[in-house]
């Protein structure tokens, strides 16, 4: 447990850990040193955080936790209350002169998480992919760096599948040449049809096999939180590469009918 705490505690040194990151993100046992907390420790376990409920809408927490030792070290009981509903998530912290780590909390992470992706990604990801996304956190917040990799390259393969399988018409390569191609090859030959995110980020998918392959558990899961979120960029910007094609569908088919009606 020591040596992962003075991991996250090198890797936390530049950056600040906001409320939302650290309830809504942070596995287990992540120690956070105070000093990257996004207010004084007093402040930051107090008042209220946004985010997405379990329940399935948007809403405001209140933070209200209770003390189970000293000023100093010890652990807290930290209860975050719906302000529209009246449901509350339960979460344990330990806390030293210098660190801070949720050691326990309910619902879990993978819950809460799954929760908002469910809502922000299942109109480009499929129930499989959706399924999978989930997989990916309940075993990064358990432990299982690896098996988690496995399930965030999955879903980048399925992407680029997914994007040949709808423009294969567009390409001037057949299914099994395209199979034979290795992925940042494969990535290329789609570069006109993928999120611009993806092209750029091609090297992650070469992270996520050698992580899979050849890292420890713990590297694994060191490396899983930007790996998560470098497929949450690609998603994201293939939310935006749909909005901007239903708008331009809709703006022609609008102006065809303005001329048919001038004609």
């Amino acid at each position: 447990m020591y040596k992962k705490m003075e991991t996250i505690e090198k890797q936390n040194d530049q950056k600040m850990i906001s409320k939302h990151e650290f309830f809504f993100e942070l596995p287990l046992y992540d120690f956070v040193s105070l000093d990257n907390l996004e207010f004084e420790f007093s402040s930051f376990f107090n008042g209220d955080v946004d985010a997405y409920s379990p329940d399935g809408f948007d809403t405001t927490y209140h933070i209200k936790k209770e003390w189970m030792g000293n000023d100093y070290f010890g652990y807290y009981s930290v209860k975050l209350t719906c302000r529209r509903k009246n449901s509350s998530l339960e979460f344990f912290l330990y806390k030293n002169t210098e660190v801070v780590a949720k050691v326990g909390q309910f619902p879990s992470l993978a819950d809460l998480q799954f929760g908002e992706m469910g809502k922000r990604y299942n109109k480009v990801l499929s129930k499989n992919d959706l399924h999978d996304l989930k997989k990916a956190i309940g075993l990064s917040a358990h432990g299982a760096g690896a098996g988690s990799l496995v399930y965030l390259r999955r879903i980048f393969e399925n992407i680029i599948w997914d994007t040949y399988g709808k423009n294969n018409a567009n390409l001037e390569i057949s299914e099994e040449d395209f199979r034979q191609k290795r992925m940042y090859e494969k990535v290329t030959v789609l570069k006109d049809f993928l999120p611009e995110q993806l092209v750029e980020m091609k090297a992650a998918y070469g992270v996520l096999s050698k992580g899979i392959h050849e890292l420890s558990e713990k590297e694994c899961l060191v490396y899983f939180p930007v790996l998560k979120l470098s497929i949450e960029l690609i998603l994201d910007q293939k939310i935006e590469m749909e909005i901007k094609e239903n708008k331009n569908k809709s703006v022609k088919e609008q102006l065809e009918n303005i001329v048919n009606d001038l004609k």
